[in-house]
């Protein structure tokens, strides 16, 4: 019985010592979860979007008329009459027709480059002015007389025309504006001069009768 109380007390705090680590284990456990949750996430940052490329210039356009290097028709009357004017321009070159339907005409051919035209004839004739894509403007002068003018675009059978026949041995030449209202307004000589007059094409056939004769009638070429 003597040897008792000292085992009971060494098993007694055997077991207390075993409780109070049990619970040191736990808390520090606890300790380390509550750490873990309250530490901020390492998440990789979103990536940043590349700026879109930058667009291209735009292209500029040419200022340059295009009626220069293909065949173009300007039919129109002088400004304040009733005269008329015509140009055809075609490959840098350029043959225009002033008529008043009576008497005077004129002929004239020349350079159209740059939207620009100087044309030159005989006897006296001159034009000077522009063109665009939409119309002539400038400067006839023919019979003496300076006379303005604007001439829009128009298409065929609207233009210029000429024509030649040889009757009893006489020359006819014959010289046409058509408007595109269909109006025609032309002139024609002999070799002898005495202008009058022209009488009206037949556009179907490209022919016009003249002092009993048929005439052939083309559009005017400004290279010819």
């Amino acid at each position: 019985m003597s040897h008792r109380g000292p085992l009971l007390t060494l098993l007694s705090g055997a077991v207390v010592a075993a409780v109070l680590l049990g619970l040191s284990t736990q808390a520090n456990t606890e300790s380390t979860q509550q750490t873990a949750a309250r530490a901020p996430s390492q998440s990789t940052p979103p990536a940043k979007a590349s700026p879109s490329a930058a667009a291209p210039p735009p292209i500029a356009s040419s200022s340059k008329p295009p009626t220069e290097n293909r065949k173009a028709v300007f039919a129109g009357r002088v400004v304040g009459g009733r005269a008329t004017v015509a140009i055809s321009v075609k490959d840098g070159q350029a043959v225009a027709y002033y008529c008043d339907g009576d008497r005077t005409e004129a002929w004239m051919r020349g350079p159209a480059s740059g939207g620009d035209l100087d044309l030159k004839g005989a006897p006296g004739g001159t034009l000077t002015g522009t063109f665009s894509r939409t119309k002539a403007a400038g400067t006839v002068t023919a019979g003496g007389r300076d006379y303005k003018f604007e001439a829009p675009l128009v298409k065929s059978p609207a233009g210029v025309y000429r024509g030649t026949v040889t009757i009893q041995g006489a020359k006819l030449v014959a010289g046409w504006i058509v408007l595109p209202d269909g109006t025609q307004v032309g002139v024609f000589t002999t070799d002898e001069g005495n202008p009058r007059p022209a009488p009206k094409i037949d556009l179907g056939s490209k022919t016009a009768t003249v002092d009993g004769g048929t005439m052939t009638v083309t559009e005017a070429d400004p290279k010819a």
